[in-house]
């Protein structure tokens, strides 16, 4: 949490969408000596909004030493950070805003009150481009946003404001490091302002950069190097009482090795590894592989043997080398001029620009047990084309997990170029007006680096010998010497190259430059934005004035994605990013008014409502509307109640609703055989996706006693539904489902036809039926002075009762759900932090306690069958402590402990190749993290 000064928070309440994420509620705390902090919540200017909101100031940067917008907001319990550490498809490194869980698509991110455009073609906006060094503070708004605020704050709004008067030279040099010194992060952030011509124009300029170098593995952690993976356990059943899945430490692949394995498992049971290996004369019970010479040698099977795991043996593992962070290399730049035209009226103007530049490394490309080799092979040694000969056997499958391919590498940058320009001025009686405009133009670009285009890669290992040469050749090349374009578009058949998959490192570099090579996905995302506002008083009633806000914006949104031509024909073995395009314009008009209703009057120390009013109409689904009624009510000094209601809306975007398929490959379970296999799954846009509508209520009361001068109290209640919320179901799910008698999500799961194995599941969006939460926010603040100093103690503490989410009729709860977290992703029960500030002449000290429940490892198990032996994930505690010192009046010096204790994460490992082993983003997976740095303040 943030320490060294006091936060001011307000208390939040959440709009909805998917699933809700823990939130804490906060209080009104007066802010340090000296840091202004305008909190508002609303479009109008000197009201305190009945909807809650939560403010952190530019103090809270340097109290928590941040470099990134990440560092500041990960630890606020109102918002949660995802960060990907690396999987294919996905903008490997970005930092998400995500309000309560609600989903980051469902956060409304603006800069000074101005939305930002999308990051990525898939509709998020990576929050590590904006300019932390002139961060001045952040606006946490939840609860009736949309009709404040805009379309889209279905979750709420995160609006982070820039400091525009800055005058001098601010300064800020860090650098950290966890303990185990494999993760090194310098950072410098610099910002100048100054004013010309008797302080009519200020020129405002800023730049940050950050780089992240190196990646983390796991094992370079005491929790990450046992090798730990999610089994599927093959001596179960539903009525025998062993568990369905296992958590194993010195979890091997069971028919993956670097020289390839004969797989267990064979439709011929005469082509099996085992029966193979008794052909051969090794000992029962083994298997069949091939050692770097390319003979056959026995495989040991361990235990516990799954489709892709066991529990030891002969298998090879990548566990070790799942990443717990990316490397990451950040730029940020700004510009920003304002000239006083008259007394009255401004003109504005700014530009940001933002580069993000990211590296993480994957497993080599696998191949689980699917590779068909024939007895005539041209590499297959001699002693097994004769076992196979004997058996009268012609083929038999292949498992190799392919290092000669080199780690798949994935490299991302995304840039930012945001320009904003407008005139804002005032008139009459507190009356004012801004007429603004703003481009944007964001490019987003992901590398595959090693990737594997699977059309020659089958080609190559289908080989034999050449009777004219007496050399291995590629049997499509010896049958169709001269193939058409028709026959061969790509060249596959004239260009091949045999692969030899026998032995590790047999793949000779002429085969590595055929069927190896880079995919590219490159997108640019548009927005442009032009508004109108108006705000002031037009009358009064007997307990003051009335305040007016309207205005109206116009907004264009278009992401066009490019994609190399083999990803496009969809023949690479990962990502397979597909063209497309998309664009749609929106127009929406507001009002919001205050009305007070009494003030200083025996019933009531103040009382006033607020409302307000948003029509918006999208170019493809049409007009909606969007309203917020709320209520401030003091019966007293000491106390006041606050309430709203709210109906807030998202519609859906252009990858939502024209992309044309994201490929990833995760793990899915048959529940025909209880066998895990690496399975590739494609969610597709779905252009009949109409607006979600979600209703939220919010209800608390905030106690600030008189006899006990500066303790302050909140509690709030809150209570969220979202109506044909855009979701999807989980692949997993759908395959569950299928399998269930649910014939609709049959069409999804494509099974081979002689096989039965499940060779991809298809996964699109819809609008679900529902999706649910509930739950308490708790704030204690105690302030007051210590021995000459300042002390504040503050305990803020959250409680989920209710997440779920129900579709076609299938209602689940995602409480404490803690461990894989499919998708919508789990939160803990309840969320606590304890925060203790000092500061006495020129030292600050800080110290927190965070605690993060645990809950179930997956809350649908154990529910009718025994799926996991312990279903429980405990909790965590952490300490963070923090001081500075000012050295002079401009310089200060600073030092900050994160997870001081060096707690480790709860062991909750996902079901891909290369399992992340503590799954949820909950809990800290670093370890102990300090940080030194300096301040220069000109």
């Amino acid at each position: 949490m943030l320490s060294g000064v006091p936060m001011l928070a307000i208390p939040i309440s959440a709009a909805a969408q998917d699933i809700a994420a823990p939130q804490a509620s906060a209080i009104e705390a007066a802010p340090a000596e000296n840091q202004e902090i305008t909190v508002t919540g609303t479009r109008i200017s000197g009201f305190t909004a009945p909807t809650p909101v939560t403010t952190l100031g530019a103090a809270d940067l340097e109290a928590k030493a941040v470099s990134t917008v990440a560092d500041l907001l990960d630890d606020v319990p109102q918002l949660r950070i995802n960060q990907n550490i690396g999987r294919s498809s996905e903008p490997i490194g970005a930092s998400n805003a995500d309000l309560r869980g609600l989903g980051t698509q469902r956060t409304l991110v603006l800069i000074d009150g101005r939305r930002v455009a999308f990051t990525d073609p898939a509709g998020t906006i990576d929050t590590n481009i904006i300019p932390v060094a002139l961060i001045s503070n952040v606006e946490i708004v939840t609860g009736g946003a949309s009709a404040a605020y805009g379309s889209d704050a279905v979750a709420g709004v995160v609006n982070f404001m820039l400091n525009k008067n800055l005058k001098g030279l601010k300064l800020d040099v860090s650098y950290g490091q966890t303990i185990y010194d494999d993760f090194h992060r310098p950072s410098v952030s610099a910002a100048y302002g100054t004013s010309l011509m008797d302080s009519r124009l200020h020129l405002t300029v800023a730049g940050d950069y950050l780089r992240n170098s190196g990646q983390t593995s796991q094992a370079e952690r005491p929790w990450g190097d046992d090798q730990t993976a999610l089994l599927t356990n093959p001596a179960y059943t539903p009525t025998n009482g062993q568990p369905r899945l296992i958590i194993s430490d010195n979890a091997r692949f069971t028919q993956m090795t670097a020289g390839g394995v004969i797989t267990r498992t064979n439709l011929n049971p005469n082509a099996s590894g085992t029966a193979l290996a008794q052909r051969l004369g090794f000992a029962p019970g083994t298997g069949v592989q091939f050692d770097s010479n390319g003979n056959p040698v026995p495989f040991t099977y361990g235990t516990n043997i799954g489709g892709t795991f066991m529990t030891g043996g002969d298998g090879a593992q990548v566990t070790d080398g799942g990443n717990i962070m990316p490397e990451i290399e950040r730029f940020t730049g700004y510009g920003g001029l304002r000239f006083d035209i008259s007394d009255n009226v401004t003109f504005f103007t700014d530009f940001l620009y933002s580069r993000v530049d990211t590296l993480s490394d994957l497993t080599p490309n696998p191949d689980n047990g699917g590779l068909t080799i024939r007895a005539d092979n041209a590499f297959l040694a001699a002693s097994m084309r004769n076992a196979m000969t004997a058996a009268g056997i012609t083929s038999f499958s292949l498992g190799r997990m392919n290092y000669d391919d080199g780690d798949s590498l994935f490299e991302s940058r995304t840039q930012a170029r945001r320009l904003t320009f407008g005139l804002e001025g005032k008139f009459g009686t507190g009356w004012t007006w801004s007429l603004s405009g703003q481009i944007s133009r964001n490019d987003y670009e992901q590398l595959s680096h090693n990737n594997r285009i699977n059309n020659r890669w089958t080609l190559g290992l289908d080989s034999v010998i050449n009777p004219a040469t007496g050399q291995p050749i590629c049997r499509a090349l010896l049958t169709n010497p001269s193939p058409t374009a028709a026959q061969d578009p790509f060249g596959d058949i004239r260009n091949c190259v045999p692969i030899n998959p026998f032995g590790a490192g047999s793949v000779s570099d002429q085969a590595l430059a055929y069927y190896r090579g880079t995919s590219f996905t490159r997108s640019r995302q548009k927005q442009d934005v032009f508004a109108a506002n108006l705000s002031g008083s037009p009358f009064s009633t007997w307990a003051g004035d009335v305040k007016l806000a309207v205005g109206a914006e116009y907004r264009r949104e278009a992401t066009s994605l490019r994609a190399d031509a083999d990803s496009a024909a969809r023949r690479w073995r990962s990502v397979n990013s597909q063209p497309f395009s998309g664009e749609f314009d929106v127009k929406e008009a507001y009002a919001e008014i205050v009305v007070p209703l009494a003030r200083n009057v025996p019933f009531a120390e103040n009382l006033d409502v607020n409302g307000a009013f948003r029509y918006t109409d999208y170019e493809l689904s049409g007009g909606v509307e969007t309203w917020k009624v709320g209520a401030n009510y003091a019966p007293a000094a000491d106390v006041r109640f606050r309430a709203t209601l709210s109906r807030d809306i998202r519609a859906p975007n252009n990858w939502e609703l024209f992309s044309r398929g994201n490929q990833v490959i995760n793990a899915i379970i048959d529940p025909r055989t209880n066998t895990s296999r690496q399975t590739v799954q494609i969610t597709s846009g779905n252009p009949e996706l109409r607006p979600e509508k979600a209703d939220t209520f919010t209800a608390g009361v905030v106690f600030q006693p008189s006899f006990l001068p500066g303790f302050r109290a909140s509690v709030d209640y809150y209570r969220i539904k979202i109506k044909g919320a855009i979701a999807t179901v989980a692949p997993q799910s759908i395959v569950d489902f299928c399998e269930q008698g649910r014939t609709e999500f049959c069409s999804g799961v494509i099974r081979d036809p002689v096989t039965q194995i499940i060779t991809q599941v298809n996964v699109i969006p819809f609008n679900a039926d529902s999706l649910k939460t509930s739950g308490v926010d708790v704030e204690l603040q105690y302030r007051f002075p210590l021995l000459g100093g300042d002390l504040n103690l503050r305990a803020l503490a959250n409680h989920v009762s209710e997440l779920s989410t129900t579709s076609n009729g299938v209602t689940n709860d995602y409480v404490g759900l803690a461990g894989i977290s499919p998708p919508p992703q789990g939160i803990p029960e309840w969320r606590v932090n304890l925060d203790a500030n000092y500061a006495i002449d020129k030292f600050k000290l800080g110290a927190t306690y965070r605690y993060i429940d645990g809950g179930k490892f997956d809350t649908r198990f154990n529910t009718t069958v025994l799926d996991i032996a312990d279903n429980t994930v405990k909790g965590r505690g952490y300490v963070d402590l923090s001081a500075s010192y000012e050295l002079t009046s401009a310089i200060e010096l600073y030092g900050r402990a994160e997870n001081l204790f060096n707690v480790r994460p709860p062991i909750t490992p996902n079901g891909i190749t290369q399992p992340t082993i503590a799954n949820s983003q909950f809990f800290d997976r670093r370890g102990t993290f300090l940080v030194i740095g300096g301040r220069l303040r000109l």
